[in-house]
């Protein structure tokens, strides 16, 4: 691309800096070395772009997609100070609007507890029913890895709903399942089966948190714990845009209250304010948190291990986790090829069995250690 124009706005030493990848590079040891080097890099990129943006600059050169790819990297990580090129303190953008590699622009970071991981997130739909019955994995989609699981509970569902494969009951993770989510299943008819994360906050572990005040949705009022009347009942929308009411208890009875101290820490003068949801998605929390620790819904919900093994399944013999091919649209391809590969196997497996008479799905064969406890047993 325009080899004599970038003759012209380059200096020999780019040569000796960016001839190799610089992940094939060795970095300077000492700190003031690597921002020296970080400083030029900022520097270089700077000069470019702005070669690249001048009007004498070739036309093939100004509309190239990788300059304005450059632009965006060299947003994120560095700025112009008063006439001076500095490395930011952190990235200028979220992460799922982060580049990571310039070689795979599509993927994005992220990170579950202690793994991190740089790509995309697949999210797996397989029938569960009968010990015995065959299992096939009916949806493998992917997503940016920045997005998070109960974001797609819904539009997994869409797409079931739209090729006419509505569950009766869907076996979710816990990452799935929200009041919200919850509430919009009930009025579709179909039960969601996950477990809720309990409420959090320090408000919870002294026992005044929102669980414990009783709310009265005709009257538009809560009671404390303690047996008090909220004041104010003022509906509105959180900051993420999803509707909530604010609740607030007056100051006089908060600053007065002898357990004010295990409820609220808000200065004098203001009372404890309680944020809820809308009825239908509060009851639908509640009512799951209540469930969830009951044995019946556990040995419910333990159908959905199933899916574990199917996950396993994926990542050691197929290399679910290994993208083979570069852009989201490919590697969505890949997971559904993925999904079809293990969905035949299982198939003929079952034409197998069942010619000879057998079940059509193996059972789960014990393990070593289980096997010993048979022996001693017998």
């Amino acid at each position: 691309m325009a080899p004599d124009w970038l003759f012209g706005v380059i200096s020999p030493d780019w040569f000796d800096r960016y001839v190799h990848r610089f992940e094939l590079q060795r970095f300077p040891k000492g700190l003031g070395a690597q921002e020296a080097l970080r400083r030029q890099v900022g520097e270089d990129g700077w000069h470019l772009l702005q070669a690249a943006a001048d009007e004498h600059a070739p036309q093939s050169v100004r509309t190239c997609p990788s300059l304005a790819r450059l632009q965006q990297v060299w947003n994120q990580h560095f700025e112009r100070v008063e006439g001076l090129i500095r490395w930011r303190d952190g990235p200028a953008v979220e992460s799922a609007e982060r580049v990571i590699s310039p070689y795979e622009t599509d993927a994005r970071a992220s990170r579950k507890r202690e793994t991190e991981w740089v790509g995309y997130k697949v999210h797996l739909t397989e029938t569960c029913g009968e010990e015995d019955a065959v299992h096939l994995i009916m949806q493998a989609e992917l997503t940016p890895a920045t997005e998070q699981d109960v974001e797609e509970t819904m539009p997994l569902l869409d797409d079931l709903q739209a090729r006419d494969l509505v569950p009766e009951v869907r076996l979710v993770d816990s990452g799935y399942v929200s009041g919200d989510v919850l509430a919009k299943h009930a009025a579709l008819g179909i039960e969601l089966v996950g477990p809720l994360k309990q409420e959090g906050g320090w408000q919870h572990e002294t026992g005044y948190g929102a669980s414990a005040f009783q709310v009265d949705w005709q009257q538009q009022q809560v009671r404390c714990p303690q047996g008090h009347l909220s004041q104010n009942w003022c509906p509105g929308r959180h900051n993420r845009g999803e509707e909530v009411i604010r609740v607030s208890f007056s100051a006089v009875t908060c600053q007065a209250c002898p357990v004010k101290a295990l409820c609220t820490k808000r200065e004098k003068h203001k009372g404890r304010i309680l944020t809820l949801s809308p009825q239908p998605v509060h009851e639908a929390r509640e009512r799951r948190r209540a469930e969830q620790r009951a044995s019946p819904f556990q040995e419910r919900y333990a159908l959905r291990a199933g899916i574990e093994g199917t996950i396993s399944e994926g990542v050691r013999s197929h290399g679910l986790r290994r993208a083979r091919y570069r852009g989201q649209s490919k590697t969505q391809l890949q997971a559904k090829a993925i999904a079809a590969a293990i969905n035949l196997v299982r198939i003929h497996q079952m034409l197998q069995r069942t010619s000879l008479g057998l079940s059509p799905r193996p059972k789960r064969p014990l393990s070593p250690f289980a096997r010993l406890r048979s022996l001693l047993a017998a």
